[in-house]
């Protein structure tokens, strides 16, 4: 039976369009109100009794969807408003500035009239909600029934990335500016928005425009923290205020473990698992999440869905960039990914981003293995350059490779590969000859992929309740590889320690750039706050606790 509540979704057939003025749901509102420390689709928080099911786990995923795509189409609405205010009038002199279709003094542009038209009035149709709602269940339908691994887990960390993208620090955009080369020891020094407050939290989101301007960085003054030039705060949409990349970010954190074996991609390359050929034997678990999501978005039964984000085929090639630089930066334990992570890290906050100028590229013919029909050209591009390639050419250290062509060599980092439809990848890195920009969309990235990570163990930094629950979760998984024999290793042999080591190598060092990153502001040290507060706490309590999951689980099992 299904544990909906009531005054929740009606069936998919019957959902009504979500026009302008439409309220929140019930559920969004309980989504968006929960504290970082409480994020959890399970209640009571912890609790190992009454898993949610799998209609259940796609309402919290689908609600989350809804809310950001809604907010993508409301801006984009607003956007068009503004192009057609650029035009020179009589009255302003075609001198007004407009940051995100609000003037400057905050006051928000006036609709034509044939918005007041239904069609214009609706952002998005009963179709399209029912798509996304039938393409949730589709991706959840996918998720192994593992321990650690499946839905519950996907819905989690989707949880936890949206409640991320809520308490971004409204213009941080002045940290980020900051000339001091030494970032990365510099203090956050701005007011965080405090999101947190259940009355703010009702209003805005029983208000769509205010939760849209809010979102989007153009809440007025008197909500926001500091003081942005219309520079900066044009700077600070595009980076930390970007309503596309927010859906996408979410979008990633639902599909980032689809089709999860259950076991680590070490193991899928011994046991010579079929995808490991297909993915080049590196980040192949993530590599098939983010195919099998993408090849199921291009369903036909999607195509509503499908064409509310894709509005532009810049669109696509961005959800696209997004998806696979943040999924693939969740593989943690491929030294070569964490290598690449932290190299990104130090280039976006510790030293200048080099500019490298008009760059060469060479595009690979696909049409059979054996040959390679090749095209020199230089481009000067404002934004990106591409290079296309089969999935094959991927190489390490920065090199790039097709059928044993070298086709580039750069000393930065900021190069990054993308996954497109019918195998061939995407390489793609700024060109743009203003270092700012160059920097600033950098930031942009490797703060998005530090966000997944966050959002992928956000367990070990929200409470203790849910540290333990998901800490067993985990434990399932690996004992019930082990017992398969799909795992060399018995986890109960250290498990107490090893939780320690993880601690100290990976947690407090990932909570530590939230804060030293300096766009959460104030609340930039929660993070390492609730991560020392709960490795602390394992320090005394772990090894009984260890003690009695080890022998709760082995007596599961029996």
């Amino acid at each position: 039976m299904s544990r909906r509540a009531a005054g929740e979704h009606p069936p998919e057939n019957d959902l009504p369009p979500i026009e302008l003025d439409t309220s929140s749901t019930e559920l969004q509102l309980r989504i968006f109100k929960q504290s970082w420390k409480n994020v959890s689709a399970r209640h009571p928080i912890g609790s190992i009794e009454n898993p949610p099911d799998i209609v259940t786990l796609a309402d919290f995923a689908s609600a989350i969807l809804e809310r950001r795509l809604t907010d993508v189409v409301r801006y984009r609405r607003q956007a068009k408003l503004a192009d057609k205010s650029l035009a020179p009038s009589s009255k302003d002199g075609g001198g007004a500035h407009l940051i995100n279709g609000i003037k400057e003094g905050g006051k928000p542009l006036k609709s034509s009239s044939s918005a007041q038209h239904n069609n214009d009035r609706i952002l998005l149709t009963s179709r399209c909600r029912s798509q996304l709602r039938k393409f949730v269940k589709h991706i959840a339908s996918m998720y192994h029934d593992n321990n650690y691994h499946g839905l519950e887990h996907a819905v989690h960390v989707t949880m936890s990335a949206n409640k991320l993208l809520d308490m971004l620090q409204d213009g941080s955009v002045e940290s980020l500016d900051s000339s001091n080369e030494d970032f990365m020891a510099s203090e956050p020094y701005l007011k965080a928005q405090q999101s947190e407050d259940d009355n703010m939290v009702d209003s805005l989101m029983r208000n769509g425009s205010k939760f849209s301007s809010l979102a989007s960085g153009t809440a007025s003054k008197s909500s926001s923290s500091s003081s942005l030039t219309p520079r900066t705060a044009h700077q600070h949409n595009q980076t930390y205020s970007d309503i596309f990349a927010k859906f996408a970010f979410v979008f990633a954190g639902f599909i980032h473990d689809v089709d999860h074996q259950g076991v680590p991609n070490a193991r899928l390359v011994e046991e010579d698992d079929p995808i490991c050929n297909t993915y080049g034997r590196i980040s192949v678990a993530e590599k098939h999440s983010i195919k099998v999501a993408f090849r199921t978005l291009n369903e036909s039964d999607y195509d509503e869905f499908r064409s509310t984000v894709y509005e532009t085929n810049e669109d696509k090639l961005r959800l696209h960039r997004i998806i696979h630089s943040v999924v693939l930066s969740t593989d943690i334990a491929s030294p070569e990914r964490m290598r690449e992570t932290k190299k990104r890290w130090h280039e976006a906050f510790s030293r200048p981003v080099q500019d490298h100028g008009p760059l060469a590229f060479s595009r690979l013919s696909l049409a059979g293995k054996n040959t390679a029909t090749k095209e020199i050209a230089t481009v000067q591009a404002s934004k990106l350059q591409l290079v296309t390639c089969d999935v094959d050419t991927i190489r390490r250290e920065g090199k790039y490779e097709a059928r044993g062509e070298l086709l580039m060599k750069r000393n930065s980092i900021s190069t990054r590969t993308l996954q497109m439809e019918g195998g061939q990848t995407v390489e793609y890195f700024a060109t743009s000859s203003n270092e700012d920009d160059i920097k600033t969309a950098l930031r942009h990235s490797v703060m998005l992929e530090t966000m997944l990570n966050v959002a992928d163990v956000s367990h070990a930094m929200q409470s203790w309740e849910l540290f333990c629950f998901w800490n067993r979760k985990l434990y399932e998984e690996l004992y019930s590889a082990f017992k398969a024999g799909r795992s060399d290793n018995d986890p109960s042999s250290g498990w107490y320690q090893n939780e320690l080591n993880f601690f100290r190598g990976y947690i407090i060092p990932l909570s530590e750039k939230m804060k030293k990153s300096g766009v959460f502001g104030d609340r930039g040290e929660e993070w390492m706050k609730n991560a020392t507060r709960i490795r602390d706490r394992w320090k005394k309590e772990g090894k009984r606790v260890s003690k009695e999951m080890i022998n709760a689980v082995r007596k599961d099992f029996e």
